[in-house]
């Protein structure tokens, strides 16, 4: 589904305008970012809920050279889906 195809979905769901519709999904991004900042994590009800993980430090191999590479801690996004949205994907035909 394409941004336009969301916008439309939500349009005849909610019965707000467009306009509304893609100012929600473009504010979005910035909005879950800010909460992982503040809260660590952040939980859309019924869809996913998002944590910022700490990602230790590790050493890697490069697959060409077979050199060993240093790869420094990072904070990651993990996602996890939620109840509701697995068990509608688990009735969908195979």
């Amino acid at each position: 589904m394409k941004k336009s195809e969301l916008i439309d979905a939500l349009e005849s769901a909610t019965g707000q305008t467009k306009a509304a519709c893609a100012a929600v999904i473009d504010a979005l991004p910035a909005v879950v970012l800010a909460g992982l900042k503040s809260h660590g994590a952040v939980t859309l009800p019924g869809l996913l809920k998002v944590e910022a993980k700490r990602r230790e430090a590790r050493t890697m191999r490069n697959p060409a050279t077979g050199a060993a590479i240093e790869k420094p801690a990072a904070m990651v996004a993990n996602l996890k889906a939620a109840k509701p949205l697995k068990d509608g994907v688990a009735e969908m035909p195979a």
